[in-house]
């Protein structure tokens, strides 16, 4: 990765990449408070300005003011009155000529919300930035068979709903300006751009549409855009990840745990490794993983989605043996949340303990969460600074949480199979690679199963429904 220069950002004693991961994990500040967005923003301000002045903080990362927001959208599916987006904007003293912009992505949903709700994730819609014929040109520089309007680039329904928040959110307390109308206020040397989770695979998105509207608040182009996106999920398609690469690659440092569900969503490549992630941790992959990975790929298969900067290797974690009081008294607020997120897994979908598939698919889950979040705490090693962060603001927030909605429906097709009776419908000998084909996910066998499933229930899972089994034998 390049940047203009990183010398401005190094005032603490933590190095260029721990300063600005610090800076994208203060955004959970803002899931402390429930309200109307003014209000969120108001109380976030004042906890992130407390943070940002703690000495012992200011040790570690420097000394940094905040120059605009926190900006903060609020949506009731994210419950009640709940910071949906924040983003803020933050200088060193020692070169306020360099910013970071901070992006949270949605509040309580980083991890299980992508894993067992409906995603968002099966429509794409085009990427709404940048001159078509730029775009048309880039693609076609590319090589001549990325030419032509059905190569445009596109992203996920789900994170073009995000970005929309991102660059429509005011800062009330910054006379209702948006980010960019801010940057346009000021020259910069250089802009970095980070987020987390979810705020991972938002920020290179909002880095773009920054780059695509530098005529908006970069008149003479003088300004240097970087990002330093974390666990992020895939944005969009191989269009949109190469239109992405074209432009910012160089300035890119994408960094993600190789052993994170969430960076191996939504790629039909990535999302095969997740049942062998934890092998090497002697934690063995269970039906209920096995039933997600192949309704991820069966919802997501059409879309060919790729990660920008799809060439990076993912760092090497350590397997946790996903046994979270191990990390309690190191990382106690941490722990406390996914031991909250484990309880509720278990209450969901009916997970019983006495039961040994069961018990696996919760330790699966649990290393998981501790992949997603202390994994890269580890990694960063800043862990002095998430310690003190927490005392200081005395967090209780989820920032990984169960699904809300009862009726979702993967959760239900879960649930499910852990009731009885179970209905079998007989389908009969197939042929060896219709068999096949249904086990990657495509085929006629597959689209055969799903219509009698829809004519079963008509697509709405029944009260009180059974399990439904399909045996399948192989002919010749």
């Amino acid at each position: 990765m390049t940047t203009t220069d990183t010398s401005g950002y190094n005032n603490g004693t933590y190095s260029f990449e721990q300063q600005i991961f610090c800076i994208s994990w203060s955004t959970i500040l803002s899931f402390n408070y429930t309200g109307e967005a003014a209000a969120i923003a108001k109380q976030t301000k004042a906890m992130l300005t407390k943070v940002l002045q703690d000495e012992e903080i200011q040790t570690l990362i420097g000394v940094w003011h905040l120059v605009w927001g926190p900006g903060v959208s609020v949506g009731s599916w994210a419950g009640p009155g709940r910071a949906v987006n924040t983003m803020f904007i933050i200088v060193p003293q020692t070169d306020p000529s360099q910013a970071v912009i901070a992006i949270a992505g949605t509040n309580g949903k980083s991890l299980m919300n992508w894993v067992l709700q409906d995603f968002n994730v099966r429509e794409t819609v085009p990427w709404p930035y940048g001159k078509k014929s730029n775009v048309a040109s880039i693609a076609c520089y590319l090589g001549p068979h990325w030419c032509g309007p059905q190569r445009e680039p596109r992203i996920s329904k789900g994170i073009s709903l995000g970005l929309k928040n991102l660059v429509s959110i005011k800062s009330p307390q910054d006379h209702g300006t948006t980010a960019q109308q801010y940057l346009a206020s000021r020259p910069f040397k250089n802009i970095m751009v980070t987020g987390h989770s979810l705020g991972g695979a938002l920020s290179p998105c909002y880095s773009l549409y920054l780059e695509d509207t530098r005529s908006e608040w970069d008149t003479d182009g003088s300004t240097s855009i970087s990002c330093l996106p974390t666990a992020g999920q895939t944005q969009g398609d191989t269009n949109f990840s190469k239109y992405y690469d074209s432009k910012l690659l160089a300035t890119t440092n994408r960094q993600w745990n190789s052993m994170d569900m969430v960076p191996h969503a939504f790629n039909s490549e990535m999302l095969d490794k997740i049942p062998k992630l934890y092998k090497q941790c002697d934690l063995q992959s269970t039906p209920l993983v096995d039933l997600l990975v192949f309704l991820l790929k069966q919802s997501t298969r059409k879309n060919n989605y790729l990660n920008v900067a799809p060439n990076t290797k993912g760092f090497e974690s350590t397997c946790y043996d996903y046994d979270i009081n191990n990390m309690r008294s190191q990382y106690p607020a941490t722990s406390d949340e996914i031991d909250q997120v484990v309880n509720e897994l278990k209450k969901d979908l009916d997970l019983s303990e006495t039961n040994k598939n069961h018990t696996n698919t919760i330790n699966f889950l649990t290393e998981a969460l501790i992949q997603h979040s202390i994994g890269y705490i580890e990694y960063f090693d800043i862990g002095d600074f998430a310690q003190r962060m927490d005392a200081i603001s005395q967090r209780t927030v989820t920032v990984m949480s169960r699904p809300t909605e009862a009726g979702v429906r993967i959760q239900t097709v879960l649930a499910s199979l852990n009731t009885t009776p179970i209905l079998m419908m007989e389908l009969g000998q197939r042929s060896k690679d219709k068999i096949d084909d249904l086990k990657e996910g495509e085929g006629p066998l597959l689209d055969e199963i799903l219509e009698r499933v829809h004519q079963w229930n008509d697509g709405t899972p029944m009260e009180n429904s059974q399990p439904l089994i399909f045996l399948i034998e192989e002919g010749w």
